[in-house]
């Protein structure tokens, strides 16, 4: 049975649309509007190509709320790790930085592999070109750099498509920074984190961001595994996301439906509430 209060005040930390390089389901100005119609408080619109911080604001006023925020993730479309492109997005307002995702050297790596030169319209990099965010259980120090500007400006560092040790390291540099840390999908096949890493991860104060994409196309990643994860990690260090905007894939629904099946699966309905409005309400700093 459908839910219809679920969604109210929630916030959905990762959302694509368009324009972008490739099809998307609605645009950031419906986007927002079906955001408003289901009361949920906010979406944060992900690119992986181009800032969304500053884009945002125009189509909060168009609809006269404010309901989209953005960041910006640091691919070869802003240069990489550039504290430039960094601090301008959080000139700009942005609320995370993503760590690299395609140009990442964990997602690179496998796309390479695998013969795909590009994803999501993006090109993949070469081997030379590839970003890592870690050696030798130390942050880089263009890492850090980024780091240190997300914590000057209060924001949110998201790991992107680093690998699983190299996500530790960073987390691990966070905690002692102080900088809070977001898990972009630990579950998602590039990144595949180990449920006893997620809990590490939590220990050290970073928050898991569990995505209903991750289910979707992600071998052996199941519902009842998120629900399991959020109970072993606890809401506090999680929420529930969909890194929906694929154009057969409607964000807004889709975050209805994913938190639907967590309570089916056994999550008390309280604590999923949590993990879509509490926890992401304090990363966003929107209390």
């Amino acid at each position: 049975m459908t839910d219809p209060d679920l969604l109210d005040g929630a916030i959905d930390m990762h959302v694509h649309t368009a324009p972008d390089l490739i099809e998307r389901f609605e645009s950031d100005v419906d986007l927002a509007r079906d955001a408003r119609e289901a009361g949920m408080r906010a979406i944060l619109v992900k690119s992986h190509v181009v800032p969304t911080a500053g884009r945002v604001d125009l189509v909060n006023e168009a609809v006269g709320d404010e309901l989209l925020f953005g960041g910006v993730a640091c691919n070869g479309g802003v240069g990489g790790l550039n504290r430039d492109a960094v601090e301008a997005a959080l000139e700009l307002g942005a609320k995370v930085v993503w760590l690299p995702t395609a140009w990442s050297a964990n997602h690179a790596s496998q796309a390479r592999e695998s013969g795909v030169e590009r994803f999501v319209g993006h090109r993949v990099p070469d081997e030379d070109e590839e970003i890592p965010v870690a050696r030798d259980g130390e942050v880089t120090p263009a890492t850090r750099q980024v780091m240190d500007l997300v914590d000057e400006y209060d924001a949110v560092l998201g790991t992107g498509h680093a690998a699983p040790d190299e996500i530790e390291t960073v987390a691990e540099a966070c905690a002692d920074a102080g900088v809070d840390c977001l898990v972009n999908h630990p579950c998602f096949r590039v990144v595949d984190v180990s449920l006893e890493r997620q809990e590490r991860l939590a220990e050290l104060g970073a928050v898991m961001e569990y995505c209903a994409y991750a289910v979707q196309t992600t071998e052996g990643h199941t519902i009842e595994r998120v629900a399991e994860a959020v109970e072993r990690v606890g809401p506090e260090n999680a929420v529930l996301a969909t890194d929906f905007g694929q154009a057969e894939n409607p964000p807004v629904p889709g975050l209805r439906e994913f938190a639907e099946a967590v309570v089916d699966a056994g999550v008390p309905r309280e604590t999923v509430r949590q993990c879509l409005t509490e926890t992401p309400v304090r990363l966003l700093r929107l209390d």
